[in-house]
């Protein structure tokens, strides 16, 4: 998407939140829906603990504590490991994942990623109106959601910059931003090193208006914090 369409885009997305009725996705402690993925996660997350041995630090107190309700969890991408990691880090919540649409080839991987992994795809270069609207109604009711805004996988320990959609799910669902930073592991003798950051609003970060200029400062700051984070690895 050309500079010009992304700012056209978010635009119109910040002026929809006031002329569209949201849609209510409700999280519930067990669900049909969820009993697959619920038994791959139980079933699988020690080994997952066993292989990567994943080590969790905070960034203070506030960080500590659990993640309850509504919320979006905002981490850099190093692997497709990544959503594994994040899950066993964060063990007592069910995760919701942003997948790029083009990982999804065929019918099957489709179902896996939707059923087994509780994903949505999205077209990161093209992402449309109505996929970032439900995807705000659908943290606002209450879900964990997980998103990688670097857009790719880094082969390298640069972060780069974040994309804006992250600050428009979150201002559509009033829902908090906790950055956290994933360290690449360099040998499989070593242990995983997550850091979970302490979460921000977007309105504590620009004010309660919305509007493009906003949107990148917030996504600023939130880059520079995951920065920090990456030091306190």
């Amino acid at each position: 998407m050309r500079n010009n369409d992304y700012i056209e885009y978010n635009e119109v997305m910040l002026k929809k939140k006031t002329t569209t009725k949201p849609r209510t996705f409700k999280a519930k402690l067990f669900s049909f829906e969820y009993l697959l993925h619920d038994i791959v996660k139980w079933l699988g997350w020690w080994q997952v603990a066993l292989w990567y041995r994943v080590k969790v630090k905070y960034d203070g107190p506030e960080a500590k504590r659990k993640i309850k309700g509504k919320a979006i969890i905002l981490s850099n991408h190093v692997g497709l490991s990544d959503p594994f990691v994040l899950q066993c880090a964060i063990l007592y919540r069910r995760f919701h994942f942003v997948v790029m649409k083009e990982i999804m080839t065929n019918k099957f991987i489709e179902w896996m990623y939707r059923r087994v992994f509780l994903s949505f795809p999205i077209d990161r270069d093209n992402p449309s109106h109505s996929t970032i609207r439900f995807l705000g109604d659908y943290v606002r009711g209450g879900h964990l959601l997980a998103v990688f805004p670097e857009g790719h996988i880094k082969k390298d320990d640069v972060i780069d910059s974040f994309k804006g959609g992250v600050a428009l799910i979150a201002y559509l669902s009033d829902a908090p931003i906790i950055p956290v930073y994933h360290q690449r592991r360099k040998s499989i003798w070593r242990m995983t090193k997550v850091v979970i950051g302490k979460p921000f609003y977007i309105k504590d970060l620009v004010g309660p208006i919305l509007n493009l200029e906003k949107i990148k400062e917030a996504m600023k700051k939130l880059h520079e914090y995951e920065l920090y984070l990456q030091e306190l690895c």
